[in-house]
């Protein structure tokens, strides 16, 4: 399918949007900075356009003044996020995508913006939701951050703890899902475990040789890190790991001077929202992850 540069392209259409465009994209993403943290940071690291055709992709609609109204990065055609002043922007996205056989796995974004996007990228029956979860966006600040409290044994994870945590990881999948990784890609995933240990972004803490808690680092910019793939231990809850760990692990972000920490987390997760409060965070915005039926 054709694409057309910003200043030639229908008003309806969205155009793929070039390194001349990231000034506008960090504009509106800088509109609800909390909600939008993973793209700045992707857009910090990566830029607009990709090394390699097919990595990610953004995109954009503009209005009749040529000002970025609203944005989608696509993930490979895996996952994709969309935003925009105009919340009901995002179905434009959704009946683009659909005309262009894009079928993605998710879609993860705030609950407005991804409602309507699947509202037109669910049109057909070919695309249906295997799972829709709603979610609450949070977000702690290091003014907010709870004090005092038992100190966890919270470390960065290591290599020679790859078993333990990828079976973790894939027991907090199922939870979170309602799917086992271990019976759709186990070697895929294992890989993707692999990666964030060897990068430096899962933290764990151990009772001699017993996972008690896990948690990974999603993404971190300068404008700050999110926090994901939580996990205790389910003879360990209720004990007051979680709370540890969780308080530890932003003390330590914070201490490396990121200025926030954001997470998600499933509204029907009161325990884990709990958790959340205690250490300090707030309730920013509801958010939204669709997971698409193969």
């Amino acid at each position: 399918m054709a694409t057309h540069p910003a200043n030639e392209a229908p008003l309806s259409a969205p155009v793929e949007l070039q390194n001349r465009h990231r000034r506008a994209l960090t504009r509106l993403y800088d509109t609800r900075v909390e909600a939008n943290l993973f793209q700045l940071c992707w857009l910090e690291s990566h830029g607009v356009e990709a090394h390699a055709r097919g990595q990610f992709t953004f995109w954009g609609l503009f209005d009749a003044e040529r000002e970025l109204q609203a944005a989608a990065l696509d993930l490979a055609g895996r996952l994709v996020m969309v935003e925009a002043h105009d919340p009901s922007r995002c179905s434009e996205f959704g009946a683009f995508f659909l005309r262009r056989g894009t079928y993605f796995q998710h879609i993860v974004s705030r609950r407005a913006c991804a409602e309507a996007f699947w509202r037109t990228y669910s049109a057909e029956s070919s695309v249906q939701a295997r799972l829709i979860q709603h979610q609450q966006l949070y977000v702690l600040t290091p003014a907010e951050l709870a004090g005092g409290g038992e100190p966890s044994g919270l470390r960065r994870a290591r290599q020679d703890e790859l078993e333990a945590i990828f079976l973790a990881s894939a027991r907090m999948h199922r939870e979170e899902t309602l799917e086992d990784p271990l019976e759709r890609d186990p070697e895929g995933f294992r890989r993707h475990v692999r990666y964030r240990i060897e990068n430096g972004r899962t933290f764990s803490w151990f009772d001699d040789r017993r996972l008690l808690f896990k948690a990974d680092i999603s993404t971190r910019g300068s404008l700050g890190a999110q926090i994901s793939g939580v996990y205790t231990d389910p003879l360990h809850r209720n004990q007051g790991i979680a709370t540890r760990a969780m308080r530890d692990l932003c003390a330590l972000l914070f201490a490396q001077g990121l200025p926030r920490i954001t997470l998600y987390v499933n509204e029907s997760n009161e325990a884990a929202c709990r958790v959340y409060r205690r250490v300090g965070f707030r309730y920013c915005e509801p958010y939204q992850t669709v997971f698409i039926a193969d």
